[in-house]
This record gives C-alpha cells, sequence and structure tokens, in this order.
C-alpha cells in the first residue's frame, strides 16, 4: 500500500510544471522606459526611502530617472536597477513637509545636485529597497556667475564667521520670544556675500525643558514624547543688524532626530560638517541596506550589452519614438527632467 502511495505522487510530482534552475538558459530582463509609470513607481519609493532615512541636511526631489534594468528573480520577482538624479529642496528634514510639497533649491542661491544608485526588489506587486549608494555636490561656483555673477556661493559650514553668525541669530530669536529656549541642533548652510560682508545662515534647532526668559546652561531636551524642532534663516551684517526668522514645528510622533541630538548636542561643534560646504548624501546611503544586499539573489544575465535609446536633456524636444521593428525593444533613457539640469 505504502509503494502504491508514493508511486501515485511521484506521478503527480512529474505531471506538475515547473520552471527548471539552468543556469546555461538564464531568464531575460524586461526593457522599461525610464518615464514608464512603473520606473516612476519605483523611483518615488527610493526617493522616500532616502529621505526617510537622512540623518544630516536636506530632504531631496527626484529631478530624472538616468537609467533602469528589471532583471528575474529566482524562484520569484524582480530586482529593479536605477539610477537616479536628484536636486536638493529648500526642507531640511526636521520639516514634517513631504518632499511632493517641498521646493527644489534654485540655480541662483547655488543647487546641490544628488546622484543615487538603488536596488529594489518587487514580490507580489510590491516594492522594498535592497540597497542605495549616493553621493551629492553642489554646482560649480564658474556656473553660479554664469546665471548671477552677484550672488553668494556656499561657505564652509565650520567657518568661525559662519559659526558666530549662527550663535548671534539663535542669541536674537531666543531672548525675543517667551516660549522655549531652543538649542542649536545643526547648520544647514551658508553663504557669506562681501561688499558689505553678510553672512546668510540656514540652521536647525530643538527645543529644552527651560523657557526662553530663564535659561540656564544645563537646560534638557524635551522628553521623546514632546521633542519639538525647528528650522530657521538669517542674515548678519554684525552683532547690531541681524534678521532671523524661524519655523518651529508641532510636535511629530516617532520624529526625535536622534542621530541630530546624539551628534551635535553637548557643547561639541558639528563634527559631520567639518571642512564641508553641504552635507554630502555619501556619509548616510553608502550601500546595502541592513548590512546585505540581495543582488545574489537575481538571475545572472549574461549576454551582449542591451543599447540605450538616449533621449534629448531638453524637455521641450520631445524624444524620437521607438517603433516596432526587429530584435528587442530598447529603453528610452534618461528620462524626462523635472526642474532643470546641472
Amino acid at each position: 500500500m505504502k509503494v502504491l502511495v508514493a508511486l501515485l505522487l511521484l506521478v503527480q510530482l512529474l505531471n506538475c510544471e515547473a520552471v527548471p534552475f539552468d543556469p546555461l538558459h538564464p531568464l531575460h530582463p524586461r526593457f522599461l522606459d525610464c518615464d514608464d509609470p512603473e520606473s516612476e513607481e519605483a523611483a518615488a519609493i527610493v526617493v522616500d526611502y532616502i529621505n526617510a532615512h537622512q540623518k544630516h541636511g536636506y530632504k531631496y526631489a527626484l529631478n530624472s530617472i538616468e537609467k533602469i534594468k528589471v532583471l528575474p528573480r529566482r524562484p520569484t520577482g524582480e530586482i529593479f536597477d536605477l539610477e537616479l538624479d536628484l536636486l536638493e529642496t529648500i526642507c531640511h528634514i526636521v520639516n514634517p513637509l513631504p518632499v511632493e510639497n517641498c521646493t527644489v533649491r534654485p540655480l541662483i542661491d547655488h543647487a546641490v545636485e544628488g546622484d543615487c544608485d538603488a536596488k529594489l526588489l518587487k514580490l507580489d506587486g510590491r516594492f522594498s529597497v535592497l540597497s542605495t549608494q549616493c553621493h551629492s555636490t553642489p554646482d560649480s561656483a564658474e556656473d553660479v556667475a554664469q546665471i548671477c555673477p552677484d550672488c553668494p556661493i556656499l561657505a564652509l559650514l565650520n567657518d568661525t564667521r559662519v559659526i558666530t553668525a549662527v550663535d548671534l541669530a539663535l542669541a536674537q530669536y531666543n531672548g525675543g520670544q517667551d516660549g522655549a529656549f531652543f538649542k542649536l541642533l545643526e547648520i544647514g548652510r551658508a553663504q557669506i556675500q562681501h561688499f558689505p560682508d553678510i553672512v546668510t545662515v540656514e540652521f536647525a534647532i530643538v527645543a529644552t525643558t527651560c523657557s526662553a526668559k530663564d535659561a540656564q546652561d544645563d537646560c534638557q531636551l524635551l522628553p521623546k514624547d514632546r521633542a519639538q524642532f525647528g528650522f530657521c534663516n538669517a542674515a548678519v551684517l554684525n552683532k547690531n543688524n541681524i534678521t532671523v526668522s524661524c519655523t518651529i514645528y508641532e510636535h511629530q510622533p516617532g520624529g526625535t532626530h536622534h542621530h541630530l541630538t546624539h551628534d551635535h548636542l553637548g557643547g561639541q561643534l558639528p563634527t559631520v560638517v567639518k571642512g564641508f560646504k553641504h552635507h554630502d548624501l555619501r556619509h548616510f546611503h553608502r550601500g546595502s541596506v541592513h548590512g546585505k544586499s540581495e543582488s545574489s539573489s537575481a538571475e545572472a544575465f549574461v549576454g551582449a550589452a542591451v543599447p540605450v535609446v538616449k533621449r534629448s536633456v531638453d524637455p521641450a524636444i520631445p524624444a524620437p519614438a521607438v517603433g516596432p521593428g526587429p530584435g528587442p525593444k530598447h529603453p528610452v533613457c534618461p528620462g524626462r527632467i523635472r526642474h532643470f539640469q546641472l
């Protein structure tokens, strides 16, 4: 009887359809245009992930999808490899505003571009981020001068004039309001304009248990369930000529920004920005998520390089249509530029 049952099971298994694992016959990649809705969905998830895990500086917005590859993954799913071009926005990471509502920093304000490589897994119709690797670079001083000869460029964040300007601006803000006493959390960016010498600064602040009127040296941060942050813009000519404006955000559940308070508070100058003019994405997105990557799980596709149809960088000029014909479909990349190109 046991032999008969085993025989029946064997027959059923032989009749089942299965995809054999044959490394000599790899599965084929799937070609997507950079502006395909599925490509844009994947890119949006990467941008949200990058901003959610950004530890310093500003949020970034998608500017264009440069490349995309979709590889099959055994036994199921697909691996998406993307190259993205991002632009810095005016929203600091303590700002709870969604990045979709944040303004991209204009060219005349010394824009910053981010380049990111990302790997995602799509399984059962859902994306998950496997790895991100990014770096960011300010526009060149020469390019800024070409479009705005009198516009100041980015200054070193640890320049003594910058630090002095931030201290003076924060002291004036604390002295002119009746709410909580705020401490400096992070210097976001700075520019120094000459003739006259005006230092413009942007910086994040955090509320303490002290009031602004009776602040002491030992003021502690509010507990995590009441943590409150703010962001300031200031222009400082001298200690008697300061313009400062701060926006204080309501408490955001879960928004503790522990990395900022751990890195920057305690009487120390910002450590991550010494010698830098901006907060480079390279410091925060340098490889696989949770210390590993599933790239080895993807089916290795071996073959000739896939030609890519280059489209014009000018969004006003439409890309040439790729009509039907022999051979595989060639993806149209890079995608449209949403803001401007650096």
